[in-house]
C-alpha cells in the first residue's frame, strides 16, 4: 500500500513538474518572439547614427517588422487550425534565430529593413501557434490563468524588447544585442523540441477546406459582437503602442537626453505586465466588462501623466499604471473574443484579434510620425488619449447592446 501511495504521489510529482516546464516554455519562446519586434524601439538614435539615417527613417524598421508581425497573423489564422503547433513554433523560432544572427551583419540600411519582413514573419509564426495550444491543454477550471500567462508574456516581450536591446547597445552596440538575443531565441527553440509535446491540430475528418476555412475566419469580421471586440483591441493597441513608441523620441530630447541604456531600464516599469494572470483570473469572479472599462480608464489616465510628465519618476509612474492598465484589459478581451466563436476557430480568431492588436500599433507608427514632426510630444498624447478614450466608448457600447439583448420582455 505504501508503495502504491509513493508511487502515486511520484507520478504526480511528474505530472505536475512537466506542466510547469511546458508552461514555462511556452511562454518564454513567446515572450522572446514578440521581444524582437520591439527591439529597436530603444534603439532608433543608435540605428540612425550607424546607418548614417534621420530618426524617422530608424522609426521605419519597427514599423517594417511590427506590420509584418501583424499581417502574418491575419494570413495563417487558418492553417494554424489545422498543425502541428509545438513544430511550427520550434521551425519558425530556429529561423528567427538565424535571421537575427544573420541581420547583425549587416552594413546597408535598405538591406536591414528587408531583414525586419523575415523576422516579423517568423516571430508571428511564434505566438500565432502559442496562443490556440495554450488555450488547448488549459484545464477550463484554469483558462484565466493560463490564458493570461501567455498575455503576460507577451507583454512581458515587449518589455525585454525594449530593455534588452537598450542595455546590450549600451554595452556593446547594437549588432551584439542582436547576436545575444538570436542565442536567447535559439535555446528557446531547444526548449520548444524537448519539452513541447506533439499537438496535432484538428481531426482531418473534422477540417474543412483550405479556401472555406479563410472564408469562414474572415467572416467573423462581419459578427457585430466580434468586430466590435477586434476594434476594442485595435484602438487599445493604437494609443498604447503609440505613445510607447514616441515615448523613446521623447526620453531622447530635452529635458532628458536619455542613452539607449537609460530608456532600457525604465522599460522595467512595465513590469506591471505581470498581472496579466490575475487578470484572467478575476473573469471568473468579477464583471469581465467592468473590470474592462476601469482599465481602459486607467489607461487614459496613464497616457495623461506621461504626456505631461517632466521627471523620470512620474515617467516611471506613467508606465507603470499604462501597462497595469493595459494588460489587465488584453487577457479579458482575449476570453471574450475566443468565447465569441466555435472552438475549432480559436486559432483564427486569436490570430485576427493580434492582427487588429499589433496592426494598431504599426499604423500608429506610421500616422504619428507627421504629427510628432508638426504638433510634437503633446500632439502624440492628443491622439493616442482620444484612441483609448475611443476603446472605452466601444466597450460601453458592446456592454449596452449585451443588456438590451437580455433584457426582459414585458407582457403587459
Amino acid at each position: 500500500m505504501l508503495i502504491l501511495q509513493k508511487r502515486y504521489h511520484e507520478t504526480v510529482n511528474q505530472m505536475k513538474i512537466s506542466k510547469f516546464l511546458v508552461g514555462t516554455t511556452i511562454c518564454s519562446l513567446t515572450m522572446m518572439a514578440v521581444s524582437t519586434v520591439f527591439m529597436n524601439q530603444a534603439i532608433f538614435l543608435e540605428l540612425a547614427n550607424f546607418f548614417d539615417v534621420n530618426i524617422a527613417h530608424a522609426r521605419m524598421s519597427f514599423t517594417v517588422v511590427s506590420l509584418s508581425y501583424s499581417v502574418t497573423f491575419l494570413l495563417v489564422g487558418p492553417t494554424i487550425d489545422r498543425v502541428d503547433l509545438p513544430k511550427i513554433a520550434f521551425c519558425s523560432a530556429l529561423l528567427l534565430a538565424m535571421i537575427l544572427m544573420g541581420t547583425s551583419f549587416v552594413t546597408s540600411y535598405h538591406f536591414f529593413l528587408f531583414c525586419m519582413l523575415p523576422m516579423g514573419f517568423c516571430a508571428a509564426l511564434i505566438p500565432a501557434s502559442m496562443f490556440p495550444y495554450m488555450s488547448r491543454i488549459a484545464p477550463d477550471k484554469k483558462k484565466g490563468l493560463y490564458v493570461g500567462s501567455i498575455v503576460a508574456a507577451g507583454t512581458l516581450g515587449v518589455i525585454f524588447g525594449r530593455v534588452l536591446s537598450g542595455i546590450f547597445t549600451s554595452l556593446i552596440d547594437w549588432q551584439g544585442a542582436y547576436r545575444l538575443i538570436a542565442m536567447l531565441v535559439f535555446i528557446c527553440s531547444i526548449g520548444a523540441a524537448i519539452f513541447l509535446p506533439r499537438s496535432t491540430g484538428t481531426p482531418v475528418k473534422d477540417r474543412v477546406h483550405l479556401v472555406d476555412a479563410y472564408k469562414k475566419t474572415y467572416q467573423l469580421v462581419f459578427k457585430v459582437r466580434v468586430i466590435t471586440l477586434m476594434l476594442i483591441g485595435g484602438t487599445l493597441f493604437f494609443g498604447f503602442l503609440g505613445i510607447v513608441t514616441f515615448l523613446s523620441y521623447r526620453l531622447n530630447n530635452a529635458p532628458f537626453n536619455f542613452t539607449a541604456g537609460e530608456i532600457g531600464w525604465i522599460s522595467f516599469a512595465g513590469i506591471t505586465a505581470l498581472i496579466a494572470p490575475l487578470s484572467g483570473q478575476l473573469a471568473g469572479r468579477f464583471n469581465i466588462e467592468k473590470i474592462i472599462i476601469c482599465g481602459l480608464l486607467f489607461g487614459l489616465i496613464s497616457i495623461l501623466i506621461l504626456g505631461w510628465a517632466l521627471t523620470t519618476p512620474v515617467i516611471a509612474i506613467g508606465l507603470l499604471l499604462l501597462f497595469l492598465s493595459v494588460y489587465t484589459c488584453q487577457p479579458l478581451i482575449f476570453m471574450m473574443v475566443g468565447n465569441s466563436v466555435s472552438h475549432d476557430f480559436l486559432g483564427s480568431a486569436s490570430s485576427l484579434y493580434i492582427f487588429f492588436c499589433i496592426g494598431g500599433g504599426s499604423l500608429a507608427s506610421i500616422f504619428l510620425g507627421p504629427i510628432w514632426t508638426t504638433f510634437g510630444w503633446y500632439g502624440i498624447v492628443s491622439i493616442c488619449s482620444g484612441s483609448i478614450f475611443s476603446s472605452m466608448l466601444l466597450m460601453l457600447l458592446l456592454t449596452k447592446k449585451r443588456k438590451q439583448l437580455f433584457r426582459p420582455i414585458s407582457c403587459g
